[in-house]
């Protein structure tokens, strides 16, 4: 199964990525966090997004496709994927398909902008490991130290309140035209993401399994 998950920043998509990828044994596919760890690591590439992500901004289609090109090369891709991330523009859903990577189904996680701004805001993320917490709905075990590595958390710039608005306002103008996209193609399906994380994977499986 090639599944597309489609929404704004905070609707739920990576923590519902980990699942089904548990499920399914497919890999989930990250842009973002492959972007971050390039940042780290102030690679070249790293170098070139880290004032667009810290924005909220877009990273150029080209450097998303090359990214994207070479991780469904590896073997663990052969039996299907989840792109996490990608596509984000029209445009870049045609270069996928100019790439001939093919795509059964496209989950669109639908939730109000206020439970997004909610939840980002209150997102705390390892540098390290990645893992991530939120001071109410997960908090660490202890205040401000990643309960997986020890390493103290951290809000990322793209967290902020102004940031999130910002990136609100990014997916209306130029994320959102992919659920027309996706509808004509007929493989749409809508997941509302409201709730906790065990009824919004309930309902990920019920229309996946539909």
């Amino acid at each position: 199964m090639r599944i597309i998950l489609l929404g704004v920043p905070g609707a739920g998509k990576g923590t519902q990525a980990e699942f089904i990828s548990n499920r399914l044994g497919i890999p989930a596919l990250s842009t973002g966090n492959m972007l971050r760890a390039a940042v780290k690591a102030e690679t070249p590439l790293g170098l070139q997004v880290k004032d667009l992500l810290a924005a909220g901004e877009l990273v150029s289609d080209d450097i998303i496709l090359n990214i994207i090109k070479e991780r469904l090369a590896e073997p663990d891709c052969n039996p299907g994927y989840i792109l996490d991330g990608v596509p984000r523009t029209v445009a870049q859903a045609e270069g996928l398909e100019a790439l001939e990577v093919e795509v059964d189904t496209c989950l669109f996680f639908d939730i109000p902008d206020q439970a997004v701004i909610d939840r980002l805001s209150g997102r705390r993320s390892c540098p390290e490991c990645q893992a991530v917490h939120h001071i109410t709905a997960n908090p660490p075990q202890t205040e401000g130290i990643c309960d997986v590595c020890s390493t103290a958390l951290v809000q990322r710039p793209d967290d902020t309140t102004d940031t999130v608005g910002r990136r609100l306002e990014v997916f209306r103008e130029q994320t959102a035209p992919l659920i027309d996209f996706y509808t004509a193609k007929g493989i749409l399906k809508v997941v509302p993401s409201e709730g906790t994380v065990e009824e919004v994977t309930a309902r990920v499986f019920d229309v996946l399994e539909a």
